[in-house]
This record gives C-alpha cells, structure tokens and sequence, in this order.
C-alpha cells in the first residue's frame, strides 16, 4: 500500500509541473522609480537598468522611467539605439519635457552631431529657460561651431542666473576674447579670481590672458601670487627651568 501511495504522489508531482492560476505564486511587483534609482546610487548600473526595464515594461505608458533608461544607457555607454528608442517613447507621451530634449541632445553629441544637438539643447531652454546643463552645453558647442555671439548669449545668461559659476565665467572669457573684446573679457576673468581666489585655474587662465595681450608684469604678479606662502616656522623654545 505505501508502495501505491509513493507512486501516486510521485504522478502527482509530475502532473504537476505547471501549476494552475490558483496554485502559481504570484508574479513580483515591479520596482518603483526610487528604487531602480538607489541601486544606481549604490553603484549597481546592471542591477539600475533590470529595475527600470521591469517598470517599463508594467508601465509601458509612463515617460520617467524611459527618461531614466535613456539616462543610464548614455551614461553606461550603452546601445545609442536602446536609448533613442526610449527617448522617442517619452517624447511622444510628453512633448514638452524639457528634459527629454536635453537627453536627446546628448545622444547627438555621442553621435558626434552637433548640428542636431545644438537644435535639441534649443528645444530644452525654449521650454525652460532656466535649464543650466542645458545652457551650458549650447554654449559650448556654439563656441566649438564657431557663433561667438550665440556662445555669449547663453553664457552671459548664466553667468547672471548664477554668478558664483566660475566655469561659465572663464568660458564667457574666451568667448569675448574671440571677439576682440579684451576689456569685457579681463572683466569676466577678475570676476571669477573674486569668486576664487585662490584657484589654480582661475589664475593660470588670468595669467595667460595677461601673457597674450601684451602685459607681462601683469602676468607674473599673478603667477607669483600662485605660490605657496612659505611655511612659517616654529620659534623654538628654550628648556623650561622648572
């Protein structure tokens, strides 16, 4: 009888192999956006792409998640295609994300088409002027396009959005040097030696300014002024007599 009842359940348990709706576990719920997120901020880029591949996939209609794909696939140096594909998805649910723009641009550069990033970096300040990264990036590659004039229109922009970004004033210097404008870009270039002033960077950039325009001393009060200070040193002390 045990012998019949052990080849029952071993029937049974091959019957079995594909469980009913009633018996199958259920399927695991999708991760959430935050967390897809926190695994990239744990630096888990495959395990970032898995979770938003699933939320996508549960919520094929929502545009973040694809904007955060694309993301991660530019950043990774993932399939240029996979991430055009989920920018186009995004743009069609929301045409008017600023952000999308912005990320669609920096598929072009990674396609080395500045062309048609600089029309994508366009469309993202059109619809939100404030958009810093996206300035920035315009007026970087208007600069590198050879239009000083749109350069200085974006960096001067920022420059007065946030005139503690000493970068964008260092870039705004070039640009005016380009133009012959020495005075407004020595301006630009003391501005940001105010914000920092002990900057390597900066200085350097001063100095050279210095150097090319025919001022010497100039240049070498600044590079001076590079130096480290000399370490004081330490008076010594006499034995106490106690």
């Amino acid at each position: 009888m045990r012998w019949v009842i052990l080849v029952a359940l071993l029937a049974g348990a091959t019957d079995a192999a594909e469980p009913s709706a009633l018996t199958r576990p259920p399927s695991r719920p999708a991760p959430s956006l935050p967390e897809a997120l926190a695994l990239e901020a744990e630096g888990n880029d495959a395990g970032a792409l898995a979770a938003l591949d699933a939320l996508i996939r549960a919520q094929p209609a929502w545009e973040l998640p694809r904007l955060e794909m694309a993301r991660l696939l530019l950043k990774t140096g993932g399939a240029l295609e996979q991430a055009e594909s989920h920018l186009d998805a995004a743009l069609q649910q929301a045409p008017h994300n600023p952000r999308a723009w912005y990320l669609r641009g920096l598929l072009w550069e990674e396609r080395d088409d500045r062309r048609q990033a600089v029309q994508a970096y366009e469309q993202a300040v059109k619809l939100r002027a404030s958009y810093e990264d996206a300035r920035f990036r315009l007026g970087t590659l208007w600069f590198d396009l050879g239009d000083w004039l749109k350069s200085e229109l974006h960096y001067r922009y920022l420059a007065r959005l946030k005139p503690e970004w000493v970068q964008v004033r260092l870039q705004l210097a070039g640009v005016l040097e380009k133009q012959e404008r020495l005075l407004d870009a020595e301006k630009e270039l003391l501005a940001a030696r105010d914000y920092q002033p002990s900057s390597p960077l900066v200085l350097k950039r001063l100095a050279d300014f210095y150097e090319r325009t025919g001022r010497p001393q100039l240049a070498e009060r600044v590079r001076k002024s590079m130096e480290a200070p000399p370490k004081r040193r330490m008076r010594e002390l006499k034995p106490s007599r106690r």
